[in-house]
């Protein structure tokens, strides 16, 4: 493994740390460059101020106990783009991120994921 994928790796698992360990939003969105941008299927988030904001609705909107059934399926690391697959049980199946690291930091991320309809 290279210094870079290295890096990347680094970043992004302490990333995932912050939000499974319930550290402060301002904890997870300490891995992002000041304009770093955040694109999901509802809109791009750009910069920290509207990262952080993604984070707190996100996580409130997460159903009971999500974070504790949080699994990594699966990180895939290539120099400094790396991809993960997760899944919150049965509520959501599947969710996938791509981020982009630089000077040890997230400048970019895709976000997107399938919750599965309400019973």
């Amino acid at each position: 493994m290279n210094v870079e994928t290295t890096v990347t790796e680094s970043v992004v698992r302490n990333h995932l740390q912050a939000f499974l360990d319930q550290k402060s939003v301002a904890a997870i969105v300490s891995d992002y460059d000041e304009d770093a941008h955040f694109y999901s299927e509802a809109m791009i988030y750009r910069g920290k101020p509207e990262i952080h904001g993604f984070f707190e609705n996100f996580i409130a909107a997460l159903p009971a106990r999500a974070i504790e059934r949080f699994a990594l399926r699966s990180l895939q690391v290539d120099g400094n783009v790396a991809y993960i697959t997760w899944c919150i049980g049965g509520d959501i199946p599947l969710g996938t991120d791509t981020f982009v690291v630089a000077n040890g930091k997230i400048v970019s991320q895709t976000f997107a994921m399938y919750a599965a309809p309400a019973q």
